[in-house]
């Protein structure tokens, strides 16, 4: 993805001359795959965001968040064009968050998942299924789902929301396939006017 590569060098606080980062790229821990190799952008250049889900809290909840305060964190690098938000198949989380685990699933996890308020999008898009383990096809198509919560959850960052409607960010959906592909979703616009 050579069209995201930039050429700004913001300074650190030493004055000497740093890498400003160019990309956010969140993702899952469990998923197998390299953000670098994706997209093609050095290591320092690319601020990594992994938790398990690929999960985004909403904006201005209570609790404290390494994550919200990741994002923010990164959003005021001015030198950042791009942000994806990037999901995969038979994802692990999402598993986890519709009690079809393989095992039983420990209680702060249960928390953890609780944070991306997807359960209701992912049971609505799979329809009824059996019982029991997920065929993957129903597994990706919950986990697709999931992704596309936590990018309108994404959305609602106010400072993402204005750099995005001033042309300065550009905000991607991707979604890393069972054949080791990258699919793009749709990024809803409702969301992209800034907050006051």
């Amino acid at each position: 993805m050579s069209n995201l590569k930039s050429q700004n060098r913001p300074t650190d606080h030493s004055g000497h001359a740093r890498p400003g980062k160019k990309a956010l790229f969140i993702t899952c821990t469990d998923a197998n795959f390299s953000p670098t190799r994706l997209t093609g952008i050095a290591p320092e250049r690319l601020f990594e965001l992994r938790n398990m889900g690929n999960i985004v809290p909403k904006s201005g909840t209570a609790a404290i968040s390494s994550e919200t305060a990741a994002i923010q964190y990164v959003l005021s690098e001015s030198s950042l064009r791009d942000v994806i938000l990037c999901g995969h198949s038979r994802c692990v989380a999402v598993s986890c968050l519709l009690s079809r685990h393989n095992a039983p699933v420990p209680p702060a996890v249960k928390r953890w998942l609780s944070i991306g308020r997807s359960r209701v999008a992912c049971e609505d898009a799979m329809g009824k299924v059996p019982v029991g383990p997920l065929s993957q096809p129903a597994w990706d198509t919950a986990s697709r789902a999931h992704l596309a919560v936590q990018l309108a959850h994404l959305l609602e960052y106010a400072e993402l929301a204005r750099r995005h409607a001033d042309g300065e960010l550009r905000v991607h959906g991707w979604f890393f396939n069972s054949r080791g592909r990258v699919e793009t979703l749709p990024v809803p616009t409702a969301h992209l006017t800034p907050t006051a």
